[in-house]
């Protein structure tokens, strides 16, 4: 029979984060750029649950985000401006457009691995970024489109960074549920198999190339929806917001927070986001100690910090009693 107790347990990590999502504004809301950098951190974190499942526990290392994030962004600020459509389906729109785009590429792109599959995503990005600047009466070239809209429902406007924020934190903790439940099932741990060996899980029945499609699709999604909170949040959209830089970022995000879990994403999303902005005041200095910094987590926390606070929590909990007992001999 199941245990009671264990349902209400159950809704009590998503009752937490909801409750400080509503809560952060209010308590943040003295400090200057609060607002601003808590709806960066929610569209990084949203991303990096994409990739946490592409790259975290499916072990393949895609650069391809900065293209998916830009081809969302353009798809929502292209039918949002040109053709009218409201913003919100402009948005579902984008997740759609860049997981079609990933499924396309994922037929002939996946095939590869390891350094070689981060080469063949980063060319992608890098195509994607030239065809942008070279269809200038489209796209705007490098110049970008301006004035873009905010995103509306029924007569309320998103259109104050207090507002917006609850847009993006719920969607991101949309996106959180969707991948624990994916990260949870089957199919998580089909991904984890196959990040530890493709011919393993091949050989107990996981369909490697069809996890591996999945993965990428679904976290192409991701990235082209914040792409698209990103743009309209800006109200400004330009290639220079999607170049290899960003998937380098997403990759450095997932190296500090821990790449496996979704806490690692979110911890490294918030220490990303800021960092820069303490280490401002060291114009000279900043970026150096920024590089350190990401250097010395790798060396010292290959799991991240998600990972020491797993083992600081593995280190409290008691030893069982049973594995405790004194062995005699009869």
């Amino acid at each position: 029979m199941a245990d009671m107790s264990s349902q209400p347990r159950k809704w009590l990590a998503p009752a937490l984060c909801g409750l400080i999502v509503v809560l952060a504004p209010l308590l943040g809301g003295g400090y200057p750029n609060f607002i601003n950098m808590a709806i960066l951190v929610g569209i990084y974190y949203s991303v990096c649950i994409g990739l946490s499942l592409i790259f975290g526990i499916g072990g393949q290392l895609s650069l391809a985000q900065a293209a998916f994030y830009g081809i969302g962004g353009y798809t929502s600020a292209l039918l949002s401006v040109k053709l009218g459509v409201p913003v919100l389906i402009a948005m579902l729109a984008a997740g759609i457009v860049s997981g079609i785009a990933a499924w396309i590429l994922a037929t002939p792109i996946l095939r590869l691995r390891t350094v070689y599959l981060a080469m063949a995503t980063l060319a992608f990005g890098e195509i994607f970024v030239t065809i942008v600047r070279e269809n200038r009466e489209l796209t705007g070239g490098s110049t970008g489109i301006v004035n873009l809209p905010a995103p509306a429902i029924g007569s309320f406007v998103f259109d104050t960074p207090f507002r917006y924020y609850f847009l993006v934190w719920a969607l991101a903790l949309a996106a959180t549920w969707i991948a624990r439940n994916i990260i949870r099932s089957r199919i998580g741990l089909g991904l984890r198999a196959l990040a530890d060996s493709e011919l393993g899980a091949s050989s107990c029945g996981v369909d490697v190339a069809r996890y591996k499609s999945w993965m990428f699709t679904i976290g192409a999604v991701f990235a082209g929806i914040g792409g698209a909170l990103y743009v309209h949040y800006l109200s400004f959209i330009s290639p220079d917001s999607f170049s290899v830089q960003f998937s380098i970022l997403m990759i450095m995000i997932l190296a500090i927070g821990g790449r496996d879990s979704l806490l690692g994403a979110f911890l490294g999303a918030v220490i990303v986001t800021i960092l820069p902005f303490i280490l401002s005041g060291y114009e000279a200095y900043g970026p150096l100690i920024f590089g350190i910094f990401f250097i010395a987590s790798v060396r010292f926390m290959p799991s991240g910090i998600a990972g020491v606070l797993r083992n600081l929590m593995e280190l409290g909990k008691p030893i069982d009693g049973a594995a405790t007992q004194k062995v005699t001999e009869p």
